[in-house]
């Protein structure tokens, strides 16, 4: 699913106005008519009900009370709002819009948001995709009073308080309990902390092809993108035929991390898992996984011609920086980078820019901060511009994990996956997410492809796990994993 910021979203409709021979009043009577048929779909009569309007002086307000209008017209009653600052003028195309429901229905209209009691519902018109920044009075007020009215609360294309373009929220934001977002869905409502404050999100196809009008920059993964990338097992195959994935992980400190690795790999479906240990190691993981094979670490570039992905990273601590750049500089295979691969190149990323080969970086948050010598804050304030710009900057696919992790391709595409909740917040995730993605690579899928899916079904194990449990355990995850490919492959 495409989804737009504030400028991309006027730009299409722009277009589509020119192309269609459309005009923006138009346009509003056929939001009016969209919205209006949505909120009869699951209210089973409006017929008495009451809807509070709060409307602002630009283009949301004027679709806010058009929908009034329409609402009263399908039996119920409203009372509109109008909520600005009383020395502001009022766009002409909601001014036409309010003078058509005094013409229709004048008591209508109050004067004063302290006579908007009583209601059943509240619609929420007060600012749309051209809000940033922080509320001032009179909207501060007025989002305060309908977040205290314990209403069901139904936003215009987003939440009055939230950035549509980057999902910052205001000092003050609407809570929405639903969110019917206008055309093509914005980017600030699939992102955090603009997540929380959408409800159930509803997007009001306008009858136009908008998204033929743009160019694809941010992207929502979804069950269908997903469906499209499944790898199928053919009936005359062998376990060569779905890739060997060698891991270079953990240490006689970390052993967990190449343990939940390697259960990541297995997961994936990929037909051989090759571990790279110390010698130390040994005794410690003789007894994982009986599929999986052992091989000296030092060694690795004798078993280079029969893989097809390395992961490297997670739980070998700090070594000499040099390993890491030799196996950057010598692979002839995809590589996935991951926790202290990241951790020993910091200060000298560049080396990044010589690979031959495909690599994904897969840093957390603070590992993403360490690599471009900012602070955490900063990450997680701009986590598109960083995923985006690190995959730009280093020619690397990009996953930056957390809540909504971010995957970017080479060329700055960003796909925000849905899945995974706050269950997940446990250690080893991030080392079995790392061993999904080189299995899937090792079995064919791109690395953008293979990064993509495995978030998805990564962060989907979890949610099917929070189901039933208050935590989730990395290896449970991993699990899970097999169950959810199979069904998919299935439905």
């Amino acid at each position: 699913m495409i989804l737009v910021n504030s400028e991309t979203m006027r730009l299409a409709e722009s277009r589509i106005m020119e192309a269609y021979r459309v005009d923006e009043e138009l346009l509003m009577e056929i939001v009016a008519t969209r919205v209006t048929d949505r909120i009869l779909e699951f209210i089973n009569s409006i017929e008495g009900k009451t809807f509070l309007v709060f409307a602002g002086k630009g283009k949301n307000g004027g679709d806010a009370i058009a929908v009034a209008r329409h609402l009263v017209l399908k039996g119920a009653k409203v009372k509109v709002s109008l909520v600005k600052k009383e020395e502001d003028d009022v766009s002409p195309l909601t001014q036409l819009q309010l003078d058509r429901l005094k013409t229709f229905c004048p008591e209508s209209i109050v004067d004063s948001i302290d006579k908007m009691t009583g209601g059943d519902f509240i619609i929420d018109g007060i600012f749309g995709t051209g809000f940033k920044g922080e509320l001032r009075e009179p909207y501060l007020s007025s989002v305060r009073y309908m977040n205290s009215l314990n209403l069901p609360i139904i936003s215009l294309d987003v939440p009055s308080g939230l950035d549509a373009s980057s999902g910052e929220v205001s000092n003050e934001c609407v809570r929405a309990s639903y969110t019917f977002t206008l055309g093509l869905p914005k980017l600030g409502l699939f992102v955090y902390p603009g997540a929380e404050y959408v409800g159930k999100l509803y997007v009001i196809d306008l009858g136009f092809p908008l998204e033929r009008y743009i160019e694809k920059t941010y992207e929502l993964i979804d069950e269908r993108m997903i469906r499209s990338i499944l790898p199928h097992r053919k009936p005359d195959t062998h376990k060569g035929t779905y890739g060997r994935v060698g891991i270079i992980a953990g240490s006689s400190n970390y052993p967990g991390a190449s343990i939940l690795v390697t259960k990541g790999a297995l997961a994936s479906g990929t037909g051989l898992v090759t571990l790279f240990i110390t010698q130390d190691m040994y005794q410690m993981l003789h007894s994982i996984d009986p599929e999986v094979t052992f091989f000296h670490r030092e060694n690795w570039k004798e078993l280079l011609p029969s893989l097809s992905a390395l992961v490297i990273g997670p739980g070998i601590g700090r070594i000499n920086a040099s390993f890491i750049k030799d196996i950057i500089i010598s692979s002839t295979v995809p590589i996935v980078l991951d926790a202290d691969g990241l951790n020993n190149i910091v200060g000298s990323v560049d080396i990044l820019k010589t690979s031959s080969v495909p690599i994904v970086v897969t840093p957390h948050p603070g590992e993403m901060a360490r690599l471009i010598g900012k602070d955490t804050g900063f990450v997680q304030s701009n986590r598109i511009q960083v995923a985006t710009g690190f995959s730009k900057e280093y020619n690397v696919i990009t996953v930056l994990k957390g809540a909504r992790t971010i995957v970017s391709s080479i060329d700055g595409i960003a796909y925000i996956n849905p899945t995974g909740n706050p269950s997940m917040a446990t250690g080893g995730m991030g080392d079995v997410l790392s061993g999904l993605i080189g299995g899937f690579i090792a079995r064919g899928l791109s690395p953008l492809l293979a990064s993509i899916l495995g978030v998805y079904v990564h962060g989907l194990a979890g949610d099917i796990i929070s189901k039933e449990k208050e935590r989730a355990l990395a290896q449970e995850v991993a699990s899970e994993v097999p169950r959810i490919l199979r069904s998919m492959m299935n439905d």
